[in-house]
């Protein structure tokens, strides 16, 4: 799936999404294209101003470092 193709799918199920719930959902998101292999820079373009996958891709990444920083 195109990364054009994966926004237009948040777009669109994002107002069905409650509102406590899309960090959340965002952060689910954002895993998946890390799984798919899209660099942090890929996914900052394509999410460009979207307030919410922001906040979800800072959270994400955070996380993955601290994991990694429990490796040291």
């Amino acid at each position: 799936m195109e990364s054009e193709s994966l926004y237009e799918l948040w777009e669109t199920l994002k107002g069905y999404i409650p509102g406590k719930d899309r960090i959340e959902a965002g952060e689910m998101f954002i895993r998946q294209c890390d799984d798919l292999g899209m660099s942090i820079e890929d996914i900052e373009d394509l999410i460009d101003g979207d307030e919410v996958l922001q906040v979800s891709l800072d959270r994400f990444f955070d996380e993955e470092e601290d994991d990694y920083d429990d490796w040291d």
